[in-house]
Formats: C-alpha cells, structure tokens, sequence
C-alpha cells in the first residue's frame, strides 16, 4: 500500500515536468503587474493586489480537478505522449498570442485533438519514446477521438460554472474615453483557472528517461501516471451592464456549447468520424460566444457615465468607508451628509460638514434610494475609497 501511494506522488509530481504550467503561471503574474499599471492611471492607486490573478489561478479550479480527476482514474482515462505534447505546445501558443481570451478548452483541447488526428493520419512521430508508449499507428483513433468529445463537453461545463460564479470577482474597474470623446466606466474581466487532470499513459518509455517514473500494471498492459495542467481562461470587458450579468450570459452559452458537443459525442458513437466536427463546433462556438459578447457591448449604451443627479460609482477599495457601506457598482450616490453632490469637489465639502462620520443616499442599481451610513476613523481615506466616474 506505501509502494502505492510513494508511485501516486510521484505521478503527481509529474505535472511540474510540463512547460506549459510555468508559462501559464508567468502570463498570471504578468497579467497581474500590467492590471496594476491601468488602474493607477485610471484612478491613481491600485484597486487589486498585483498577485490577484496569480492567487485565483490556483484556486477554486484545483478542486475541480480533483473531483475529475477521481472520476478519470476509475474509468482509467487514458491519453498518449503525443496528445499530451501537442497540448503542451497549442496552450503555449494561445496563451502567448491571446493572453487569457484564448485558453478556453475549446481551443486548447479542440486544436490539439484536430492536430493529433491530422497526426495518425499522416503517420508523424510526435514525441520521444513514443514507440515505447503507445505508438500513435497502433491506437484505435475513433474510440480516442469519442472520449475526448466526452471530456471535453465537461470540461466547457466546468468553464461554465467557474465563469458564473467566480469570472466577475474582483473585476478591475478602468476609466476609458468614449467614441465621442467622453469618460466612461468599465471592467476588465479577466481569469486564468488551473485544473490538474490525471490520466494514464500506457507504455513504461518514460521510465527510460526517468527512473523514479511511476509504472502500473493493469492486466497484461503497463501504464505510467501524470498529472495534465488543463489551464481554462477568461477575458471580457464590461462597460454596458454590471459585470455578474455579463458573466451570467456567457456562462449560460458555454453551458450550451458544453451540452451540443456532448450530444454530437453521443452521435459520433455510431458515426465517429462526427468527433472531429465536434472539435470544430467546440472552436467555432466558443469564439462566437466571445464575439457575440463583444459585439454586444460595442453597440449598447455605456451604463458607467457621469450624471446628472450625483456621482457615478465604480466600485470601492476593500477596508474603507465605501466597503464598510457596502457602496456597489453602478450605483450613485445623490447625497452626502444632506447635501446635494454632482462631482468630487461636492463630496469633498460635504464630507466636510462632519469629519467622523457619513451618511450617504444612494440610488442603486434598480433604480430605488436607500440611506447608508458609517463611522469616519483616522486612518480613513478622505474620499471615502470611492471610485468614481465624472466628466474631465
């Protein structure tokens, strides 16, 4: 049982071997530092932690990963050397050209599995000791192709599910000009989500290079473990509606896209040759969905404008007054202390009126007033941790 466990670890360890795990941390940490430098334009302080995105990408996806990763090793989900080097590569790539907008699983798995097939046919050799492995001219490619479909549909399920309930936490608010010339709000939604997944890889060629690699032995068939960082990605920029609402459209089409390619995985049971346009939907639909969305946007009105009646908020600082008020985006705030604002300069005399404490009346996001009020400290920001939006 302790030999057991020992070849598992080891087999985890595995996933530190892969490029594309390192390159996919450097873009979060990258991504983190460059958010930073548009904040302090917009608003002169930095709104999130740098290492933001870093944090979240080994987050809430982990788990995923875990649970799937059960669920493969019971079904004895198996990949090849090849599949898992052309992975490596296309995510690479993607995340070097499209940032995060490119790393959904839609493009990473559906390109590489298009490739992996263009490589059975062809007959190329993909990767060292693949003829120690499973040569690629030996595997059965239709049975291969059909439960990838399958993995793959889930897979756009769990993009799904982390897009709704976690792709518009912390959004970065942004300050930009308008066709017209004019200051409008906006956000930056922007994720990278990690999920090791575990699979088997028949053959022993790695034990060739690796001594430590860890070998099983199922029947008559030798089998090494490893652990693939399957990377999901998302980015979208919000300027007309609030950004959980944005993220909830999106996830409703994904979980659509996730379900057609399941169902052509059913079909392509009886014909497999319909795997491959199941590969094609997947790439195809998903950027629909992210063009939709963006041509959505493009031609709705702006909803973060300055107003006519108060000020216009954007979100708030954590540990402030604002956050303590619980202040929400798209909100606006008509009163402060009594007294009528339109601009910074109002809230600052009305601030005034009363240095250790506030009240605000606010006009939230469906359209009603509500009154909210909190204590003013000594290490509190003046302007309460407000980020604003006002004509310049």
């Amino acid at each position: 049982m302790d030999t057991i466990i020992v070849e598992i670890v080891k087999g985890i360890g595995s996933i530190l071997m892969q490029p594309a795990l390192y390159v996919s941390m450097l873009i979060a940490i990258i991504a983190g530092f460059s958010r930073i430098k548009w904040e302090r334009k917009s608003f002169h302080v930095r709104v999130h932690s740098p290492w933001q995105e870093l944090k979240g990408f080994f987050g809430l996806g982990i788990v995923f990963g875990a649970v799937i990763s059960i669920i493969m090793v019971f079904v004895g989900f198996t990949l090849t050397i090849g599949w898992i080097a052309i992975f490596n590569v296309v995510l690479i790539v993607l995340l070097l050209v499209g940032l995060f907008r490119m790393a959904s699983t839609a493009y990473t798995i559906g390109i590489t599995s298009l490739v992996y097939y263009a490589a059975y046919y062809f007959d190329w050799q993909l990767a060292p000791f693949e003829d120690r492995m499973l040569p690629i001219r030996d595997l059965y490619i239709d049975n291969f192709m059909i439960v990838i479909v399958f993995v793959l549909a889930l897979l756009l399920a769990v993009e799904a599910f982390l897009i709704q309930f976690t792709g518009a936490n912390q959004a970065s608010p942004m300050l930009r000009k308008s066709g017209r010339g004019k200051w409008v709000g906006a956000f930056q939604l922007r994720r990278l989500w990690l999920l090791p997944l575990v699979c088997f890889i028949p053959g022993h060629g790695f034990a060739a290079l690796f001594d430590w690699w860890p070998i099983f032995q199922i029947g008559n068939q030798t089998f090494s473990l490893m652990v693939l960082p399957i990377v999901i990605g998302f980015q979208q920029q919000v300027q007309s509606q609030l950004p959980a609402q944005a993220t909830h459209k999106i996830a409703v089409r994904v979980t659509s896209l996730s379900i057609l390619i399941a169902l052509l995985g059913v079909v392509s049971i009886v014909v497999p040759i319909l795997s491959l346009l199941a590969f094609i939907v997947a790439i195809g639909g998903r950027f629909w969905i992210s063009y939709r969305h963006r041509n959505e946007e493009q031609n709705a009105a702006f909803k973060f404008t300055p107003q006519a009646d108060g000020i216009m908020v954007l979100g708030a600082r954590e540990n402030t007054p604002a956050s303590r008020m619980e202040i929400l985006a798209g909100e606006v705030i008509m009163e402060v202390n009594g007294v009528a604002v339109m601009n910074r300069e109002d809230l600052y005399e009305a601030l005034n009126e009363n240095r250790a404490y506030c009240k605000l009346k606010v006009r939230d996001n469906n359209g009603e007033p509500r009154i909210v009020q909190t204590a003013i400290h000594e290490e509190d920001s003046f302007e309460l941790g407000l980020f604003m939006v006002e004509s310049k």
